[in-house]
C-alpha cells in the first residue's frame, strides 16, 4: 500500500510518536522562522553591498545561479566553443576545478612551430622543453610578454563529439603551462587564448592543450576562466543545465536508429549502456560499427564515431554518442553510452547518472511520461512542487536518522538492518530488528508484521514505519532485510517507487536535497582544524575525495582489521601523529606519463568555520605541494560555494 504524504504539521496517526514528531516540527518551524529572518536581513545587507543573490525556484534552498556579477557553476558543466562554427550549440562536458590554475581542453595532433634558429630541427616534447628553458617558463613571464607571438604557433585538432569530424585551429602560443607532476618535476603544455562559453558567460581565456581522451571529462575549467567570472558549488553537477532538465519517468519509450527502444534508469551507475551486438572498432578511423536491436526485435546497423573506451577490471567497451529521441517534440539529443549486449535485459538503453545530470530529472512514481510532451523542471509552479530528493539522503525512520537512496526497481520501500528475529506475542507475530544510525549508534525496535512479501525467492516481513523526509511526514509500509555486508554497517533505506502515489522527483545532480542547507561562501584557501592543529587548506572542487599529507605511514592489524599510523606535517612546522582504521584504498587516475598509486583512506574530523564534518580522507605524501591538505567534494558537497580568486571568506588566517 503506497504511503500517505502529509504536510509537516498534519500528522495522521494519534500516536505518542506522532505527538512527539509534531512537537519537534513546531520547534523546527519556529527555528526556521528565526533563520528566515536572519537570512532576509543578510540578503538586505548583501544587496546594500552590491551582492545580488538569485535563487533557483525549482532546486534546493540555497542553490543560486548568480551571486553578485558572477555566475555559480556546478562541479561539472557544459562548455561551448562560440568561435568554431561546426560546434554551434554543441556543449562538451567539463569539470569545474577551483584547484586547477589552468584551463585545459582535449586536443589532438598538437604541433608546435617555432621560427627562431635555436629551435631548428626540434619538435614534440623536445621543442617544448627547449622553449621552456630558453624563456625560463617556470619562473618568468618572458614567453607570455613577448610582443610578437607569431614566432611560435600551435596547430591542433578538436574532434566533434557527434560526427567525429576534426576542426583544425592554428593560434599563437601564449605561454607554456608547467604542470607539477605527482612524481616530481613539471610537464610542459602549450597554452593558447580562446573564447569559451558556459551558460551565458563567454570568456577569452588561456587554454592549455593536451590529449584528454583517457579522462572522464574532455575539458577542465580552472582559474584562468573562473577568476572574476564564477563561483563553484561542488555539491551540484550541471547546475546551469538544471532549469532545462526534462522530467521523465522511471521507464520510457525511445527511438534509436529508427527503431523503438525501452529505456530504463540507473542511479548507481555513472555511464549509460546501449544494447549492441557484432561490435567492431576501427581504431585507425576512430569509428565503431555495431548492430542495434530494438524492442520490436528488428535490427539496424549503425556506425558512430568512437568517443573513447571505458575500461573495467576485466573488460573494455567502446563509448559513442548515440542519437536518442524520447517523446514527440520532447527530447531529441545525444547520449554518451558504452556498447554492450543487453539481450538478456528488458531495456535497450539504460541511462546512467551522467546522462541524467545533463538532461533529465526522474519522476520515481511514474512511467512513460514521454508518451506526452515532457515538461521542464522549471515549468513546475510553486503550488505543484513535488517532493524532490537526491541520489543520497538522510531521512528519519521512526525518529532514527539513516541513509536513504532511491530505486527504480524496488516497489515496496526497503529498510536494510543489522539483525532480524521473528517473535510471537499476544498481538501476533512481530519482528525484532537492530539498525545503526548515521552516527553509528545501535537501535533495537520491535513491530507488528503486517504481511510478508516474496522478492527473488526470499520472504521479507513488512511493517508500518513513520518517515520524515526533510519536512515531509509519511506513514508507509516498509519491508525489512538484512544488510548483505558486515553487521556493524549503517542501516540503509531504499526509497521504492511505491512509496507514495504523490510525485517524487529524483534530481541526480546533488545529494541531500532534503536537508536544504543554506549556502556558505568560501575562498579557495581557508583555515581548517584537524585534530589539535589549525592550518590553511585548499578547497578543490575538482577532487572527489579530501586528501591530506601523510608520511612515515605504518600499517598494522588490530582485531583482524587494517589500521595505519602516519605523521601529518606542513611547511609552517605543524606536526602531529594520527592512528586510524583503514577504510579503503583508492587509485587516483594519473596524468599522462605517470603511474597510478593506491592510497589508503581513513576517516577524519574536519572543522571549517561552523562546518564540522567527519569525512573520508585519502593519505599521500604532499610535501612537495603548496598546501598540505585539500578539501574535496565529499566535504564541500553541503552547499559550500567556492570562489576561485578570493581567500579566507569563511575563516580567518591564523
Amino acid at each position: 500500500m503506497p504511503g500517505r504524504l502529509a504536510p509537516p504539521l498534519r500528522l495522521q496517526n494519534n500516536t505518542l510518536l506522532s505527538i512527539l514528531l509534531k512537537t519537534w516540527l513546531n520547534i523546527q518551524s519556529f527555528m526556521k522562522a528565526i533563520l528566515t529572518i536572519v537570512l532576509l536581513w543578510s540578503s538586505l545587507l548583501a544587496s546594500a553591498s552590491g551582492v545580488a543573490v538569485a535563487s533557483v525556484p525549482d532546486t534546493n534552498e540555497g542553490s543560486q545561479l548568480v551571486i553578485g556579477d558572477k555566475i555559480v557553476l556546478g562541479r561539472t558543466e557544459m562548455v561551448y566553443f562560440p568561435d568554431i562554427t561546426v560546434f554551434e550549440g554543441v556543449g562538451m562536458p567539463a569539470k569545474i576545478d577551483t584547484g586547477a590554475d589552468s584551463t585545459s581542453i582535449s586536443a589532438e595532433n598538437i604541433r608546435v612551430r617555432a621560427t627562431a634558429d635555436i629551435f631548428k630541427n626540434l619538435q614534440g616534447e623536445a621543442l617544448l622543453q627547449a622553449i621552456a628553458l630558453e624563456f625560463d617558463a617556470l619562473t618568468s613571464t618572458k614567453l607570455r610578454d613577448r610582443p610578437d607571438k607569431s614566432d611560435i604557433m600551435v596547430t591542433f585538432d578538436i574532434v566533434h563529439p557527434y560526427t567525429g569530424k576534426k576542426s583544425t585551429l592554428t593560434l599563437p602560443m601564449f605561454r607554456l603551462a608547467m604542470i607539477k607532476s605527482r612524481s616530481g618535476g613539471h610537464l610542459a603544455r602549450p597554452v593558447v587564448k580562446m573564447n569559451l562559453q558556459i551558460a551565458d558567460k563567454t570568456v577569452s581565456t588561456e587554454v592549455n592543450l593536451v590529449d584528454r581522451s583517457k579522462f572522464s571529462y574532455p575539458n577542465l575549467i580552472g582559474k584562468t576562466f573562473l577568476c572574476d567570472t564564477a563561483w563553484v558549488n561542488a555539491g551540484h553537477d550541471y547546475l546551469q543545465e538544471q532549469s532545462h532538465a526534462r522530467i521523465i519517468g522511471r521507464k520510457e519509450h525511445a527511438i534509436i536508429g529508427g527503431l523503438p527502444a525501452e529505456v530504463s534508469i540507473s542511479f548507481s551507475n555513472r555511464y549509460s549502456i546501449l544494447h549492441a551486438q557484432n561490435i567492431t572498432v576501427d581504431e585507425k578511423n576512430r569509428q565503431v560499427s555495431f548492430t542495434f536491436g530494438g524492442s520490436n526485435k528488428q535490427t539496424a546497423n549503425m556506425t558512430l564515431p568512437l568517443a573513447r573506451k571505458l575500461d573495467f577490471r576485466k573488460a573494455s567497451y567502446p563509448m559513442v554518442y548515440v542519437p536518442v529521441q524520447i517523446g514527440k517534440n520532447s527530447f531529441n539529443g545525444y547520449i554518451l553510452a558504452y556498447l554492450r549486449d543487453r539481450s538478456m535485459y528488458s531495456s535497450q538503453l539504460r541511462l546512467g547518472s551522467e546522462a541524467l545530470n545533463q538532461n533529465f530529472v526522474v519522476n520515481l512514481t511514474r512511467s512513460y511520461l514521454g508518451d506526452k510532451p515532457l515538461r521542464l523542471l522549471s515549468d513546475l509552479s510553486v503550488n505543484e512542487m513535488p517532493l524532490i530528493i537526491g541520489t543520497e539522503e538522510s531521512i528519519a525512520v521512526d525518529g532514527i536518522d539513516i541513509v536513504a537512496k532511491p530505486s527504480v526497481t524496488a516497489k515496496t520501500p526497503l529498510l536494510n538492518v543489522s539483525s532480524l528475529k521473528e517473535v510471537k506475542t499476544d498481538k501476533g507475530k512481530e519482528i525484532k530488528f537492530t539498525l545503526l544510525d548515521l552516527n553509528g549508534k545501535g537501535h533495537t525496535l520491535q513491530k507488528v508484521i503486517k504481511k510478508n512479501i516474496k522478492i527473488g525467492g526470499k520472504s521479507r516481513p513488512v511493517i508500518e514505519a513513520e518517515l520524515m523526509l526533510g519536512e515531509t511526514y509519511l506513514a508507509a509500509d516498509v519491508s525489512l532485510a538484512l544488510l548483505e555486508n558486515k553487521k556493524d554497517e549503517q542501516a540503509k533505506f531504499i526509497v521504492g517507487y511505491g512509496l507514495t502515489d504523490a510525485p517524487v522527483l529524483v534530481n541526480t545532480r546533488s545529494s541531500y536535497a532534503l536537508q536544504k542547507t543554506p549556502a556558505v561562501l568560501a575562498g579557495y584557501i581557508e583555515q581548517a582544524q584537524v585534530g589539535d592543529l589549525s592550518f590553511p587548506v585548499k578547497l578543490d572542487t575538482g577532487a572527489d575525495i579530501t586528501s591530506m599529507n601523510a608520511t612515515d605511514m605504518t600499517f598494522f592489524n588490530r582485531n583482524d582489521e587494517k589500521w595505519i599510523t602516519f605523521t601529518y606535517s606542513n611547511h609552517d612546522g605543524a606536526r602531529q601523529e594520527f592512528t586510524r582504521k583503514v577504510l579503503d584504498e583508492i587509485k587516483i587516475k594519473a596524468r599522462e606519463g605517470e603511474k597510478s598509486v593506491p592510497r589508503p583512506v581513513v576517516r577524519m574530523q574536519i572543522k571549517l568555520g561552523d562546518i564540522d564534518e567527519m569525512v573520508d580522507v585519502s593519505l599521500r605524501d604532499r610535501t612537495h605541494f603548496d598546501y598540505s591538505m585539500i578539501l574535496g567534494k565529499n566535504f564541500l558537497r553541503h552547499n559550500i560555494i567556492v570562489s576561485s580568486d578570493e581567500q579566507f571568506l569563511l575563516t580567518k588566517k591564523n
